[in-house]
Formats: structure tokens, sequence, C-alpha cells
């Protein structure tokens, strides 16, 4: 998944749209077209200071402009001060007026958006840093995480992620901000769990995809198969499921040869390219997503090896999967 840009201050004041909106890809990585049915006399402005884990922005946004978005590279977190932003997503549509807080879109989502003499106040942080929250804060198997909405749950929720992007701006934009990585990291995990417990989400109930042909009858392999399926993103072995059961490796092997036959790595190298399959068949084709991307994030670091195991389950290559989802 996109990490934030290069560390530092960054700044950008121009009348030149495609500039700015070299500049907006930049730093939130989502390609995007904006366009403006009139000149305006002010500059378009952003200031952002982006770390090894989040990215903190204020834009302003004279006149009016659309944008065109794909899915966004990074969970955007925006609270308007000033103006009125209107984003579709599909056939949702949300206005937004100042003092709201909201999403600025979701994984896989492509959306576009209309702003009026907007001024903005954004967060950024990596998907990644969501999902890893999700794994600490939700009990079972879990799946990507889902937004359902990109509103708060309630008032007092987008007033509890109001003062917590306050704590994490004020330190990222002071005259010497932080730069321990220890800092660093605690600031995007806040903000991850922080969006986790603000906005609506199906995270619990969106278990991720599992290969077919398990008899789980063995306590043994029930127990090992439900902590690959939670922890298939965390790099583990053979060791770790079998000390999650708790059973030596032997015992694991054999309750995986008898009852599904296969090996607890290889059920684990399943789950990993069913999921890469799932996030293929949900991205966008014409978005930022790459099939390198997505298979390195699930432990896939060698593309042939990677290619040649997912056709020989699927049936295709990733890139079907990706470019044609019906067919792949």
């Amino acid at each position: 998944m996109r990490c934030p840009p290069a560390p530092g201050r960054r700044d950008c004041s121009t009348r030149d749209l495609a500039e700015f909106a070299a500049f907006l890809e930049s730093v939130y990585g989502t390609r995007l077209a904006v366009h403006a049915p009139a000149a305006t006399a002010r500059p378009y402005r952003i200031s952002c200071v982006a770390t090894s884990t989040a990215v903190a922005g204020e834009l302003e946004l004279p006149g009016t402009l659309g944008f065109a978005a794909g899915p966004p590279a990074l969970l955007v977190v925006s609270t308007l001060l000033a103006g009125h932003v209107t984003v579709a997503e599909g056939r949702e549509e949300y206005r937004f007026g100042p003092g709201h807080t909201f999403l600025s879109g979701r994984p896989g989502r492509p959306r576009t958006a209309r702003t009026e003499d907007a001024t903005v106040q954004c967060l950024a942080v990596p998907w990644a840093a969501v999902q890893a929250a999700a794994c600490r804060t939700v009990p079972g198997p879990r799946g990507a995480v889902r937004f359902t909405c990109l509103t708060p749950l309630d008032d007092a929720r987008a007033g509890l992620w109001r003062r917590t992007a306050e704590f994490v701006r004020r330190s990222l934009f002071a005259p010497e901000p932080p730069t321990a990585p220890l800092v660093l990291a605690a600031s995007g995990r806040l903000l991850a769990a922080t969006a986790l417990a603000v906005f609506p989400h199906d995270t619990a109930s969106a278990p991720g995809p599992r290969p077919e042909g398990l008899d789980t009858t063995s306590d043994t392999l029930r127990r090992a198969v439900s902590f690959i399926e939670s922890n298939a993103d965390r790099d583990i072995g053979l060791a770790d499921i079998a000390g999650s059961v708790p059973v030596t490796p032997r015992a694991l092997q054999y309750a995986f040869a008898r009852h599904a036959g296969t090996t607890p790595l290889a059920y684990l190298r399943r789950v990993r390219l069913a999921q890469v399959h799932a996030e293929l068949r949900a991205a966008d084709p014409a978005g930022p997503v790459t099939v390198t991307e997505v298979s390195a994030r699930w432990g896939f670091g060698h593309a042939g090896r990677f290619a040649a195991a997912y056709r020989e389950v699927y049936g295709a290559p990733p890139s079907q999967t990706l470019h044609f989802p019906v067919a792949g």
C-alpha cells in the first residue's frame, strides 16, 4: 500500500490548475483531474507536512472547482473550515458545510467533488495503517476495512476526530516537529484508530475469502485456520501458527495433511492469494492500483512465482483480473 510522500514541509501557491493538480497527486497519490468554470483572482494554495506515517495539509480553494479522482491511495479525513464541498461516489452524494468532518473517499471507489470557496484541513494515513489498527481492535477473522459512509457516526465522534486531529496537526506543524520514529509511528496509529472509532465500517462482519475444500471438524485445524485467516497480512510462519493452537509443528502438519490435504504454509499462501484476488476484482481498472503493489502487500515478493501460483488457482493471470474483473 502506498506510503505518505517523502517527509518534510511542502507548500504550493499557484493559479495554474494543472500545476496544482500535479502537486496534489504528489502529496496524496491519487490520480485526479481538476477543472474550473471561471478563472479566479486568488491562487490555489496548499501547505502540508508529510512524515513516515501521516500527511497533514490545509488547502485554500477559491472560486468553484470540480474534481474527478480515482480511488484514494490514502485514508484522507477532511474538516471543512469555510465554504462548501459536494462529494459523489456512484449514486451516493454528500454535501458538507463549515465545521463538517468527512472521509474524502473509500478504497476502490472513484469519486467526483465540487468545492465552492473552500478551506479544508486534511489528515491522511496509509490504508495499511487502518488495516493494522483494525487487527488490533476487532476480534476474529477480518477482511479489508470497508467504511460504509463518508460521515461520522454522530456529532460526539466527529468532535473526537477534530480534537485528535488538532493535537496531531499542532505537533506536525510545530517549528520543531517531532522526528523520533516511535513518536511518528504513534501519531499514525492514533489517527488510524480514531478513524475506526469515528466512521462507520463493517470490518467485524467482513471476513476475508476462504479457499474451499476444508474439513474443519478437527479442533486443531479449526484453531489454526482461524489464526491464519486473522493474521495473513502479518509475517507469520509454521511456529507462529502452531503456537496459536497450541500444538507442536509436527502435530499441526499432521492435522492439515489429514483433514485438509495440504500443509499449513500452503494454506497460508492460498489465503493470501484469495485476498489478492479479491482486491484485484474490487479495484478500479483505471485507478492507481497495480498487481505488483497488491501482491507485495500480501507477501509475494517474486513476480514470476506469484503469477504462476495465481494462474494455477484462478486460471488467468492477475493482470486479467484487475483489468477485466468479470472475466478474471
